[in-house]
């Protein structure tokens, strides 16, 4: 309901698909530097869990594109914070990643995002333009190699290699690999003048108050820390 205001800033219908990190967020290039790190707790994620649930499962709002393509494959996440709510197995098995996510300044959310071999993921667009979305690479398949279309604009993920892009665009993902697909996704807080800035840490407010707890109960409920 806030994007025609945040438009005041963003240029509307003419604002960028893709943002220059250096430039607007370079604080994120903390993140890209880490990537050992955070590879290796993503692998021991992977490894503590059979199969982790769907996105849908977690949050239901994104049924629209999370379950109504390839619903024998799944688009899966495991939640990092969530408007400054964090799930216990995310404490457990990725502190460190944690830890460096929640040093970067306006990080609404973050999470790994899987894409299960030939899982793609259906045209849409983000709700709000508060935020943008990163993407750090972190597992590429190296046959067929699924990538990203933002508005007309189509974006090739490669390991190690990070992009800034507003996914209040239409936005899909093309997947026809035989491999697993998997991310670093943060949206963080889309820089702008005082005013928004203000009405943005606001509705930041609300979401932590009414949608962070539903996500990280069912994350607890469906992800719960391995028992060592």
């Amino acid at each position: 309901m806030f994007n025609p205001l945040f438009d005041l800033h963003t240029g509307g219908a003419s604002r960028p698909v893709f943002h220059d990190i250096d430039r607007e967020m370079p604080a994120l290039r903390r993140i890209d530097a880490a990537y050992d790190t955070i590879r290796a707790e993503f692998d021991q994620v992977l490894a503590a869990y059979e199969r982790l649930p769907s996105y849908h499962s977690i949050d239901t709002d994104v049924i629209h594109s999370s379950g109504r393509l390839q619903r024998d494959r799944r688009w899966s996440v495991f939640m990092l914070t969530c408007f400054g709510r964090v799930p216990r197995a995310a404490r457990t098995l990725a502190p460190r990643t944690l830890e460096l996510v929640r040093d970067i300044p306006g990080v609404y959310q973050a999470m790994f995002s899987i894409l299960e071999p030939g899982k793609s993921v259906r045209a849409h667009e983000g709700p709000s333009r508060m935020y943008l979305r990163y993407h750090l690479a972190l597992r590429v398949p190296t046959v067929r190699p699924p990538h990203i279309r933002v508005k007309d604009r189509i974006h090739q993920w490669k390991e190690r290699e990070s992009v800034l892009f507003d996914d209040s665009w239409d936005h899909e993902v093309v997947n026809d690999s035989p491999e697993l697909r998997a991310i670093l996704m943060i949206d963080v807080a889309r820089p702008m003048p005082a005013p928004l800035r203000m009405v943005a840490k606001g509705m930041a407010t609300m979401a932590s108050l009414h949608y962070a707890p539903r996500i990280v109960r069912s994350m607890d409920a469906l992800v719960p820390p391995p028992s060592r």
